[in-house]
């Protein structure tokens, strides 16, 4: 799925450059493959990303990863991605499901019976 530029800062592109390769190095923070390398487990060609993580706010206040302006660098992790869909895993699941579930309501009518009823006539 495409991000959607809008939701993140304007600077977003020097901010995601400074996090890959100048915090990280070109390699992510989690596993260390190599931006631009063979991933060392997978095989694939790493292409570093950055994460939003959800890193509470200093006085504690939680906070929402999917804030894509929250780009404090404790709240972001250069990752490859392999790290970057296994964090992000559990909310892929739930999208999906959702969507299903979306996808089935619209394909199901609420009352069947006036629907049959309807067909009847």
């Amino acid at each position: 799925m495409p991000m959607d530029r809008k939701l993140y800062p304007r600077n977003w592109q020097k901010i995601s450059q400074r996090i890959r390769f100048g915090r990280a190095k070109g390699r992510c923070e989690w596993c260390g493959a190599t931006h631009g390398k063979a991933h060392p487990v997978t095989g694939s060609k790493v292409v570093l990303t950055v994460a939003h993580l959800g890193v509470a706010l200093p006085d504690g206040t939680p906070v929402d990863k999917r804030n894509k302006r929250d780009v404090r660098g404790e709240n972001l992790a250069a990752l490859c991605q392999s790290c970057h869909l296994d964090f992000d895993r559990l909310d892929n699941i739930a999208a999906a499901r959702q969507n299903r579930e979306q996808r089935r309501l619209l394909r199901e009518p609420m009352f069947p019976a006036l629907v049959a009823l309807s067909r009847a006539a």
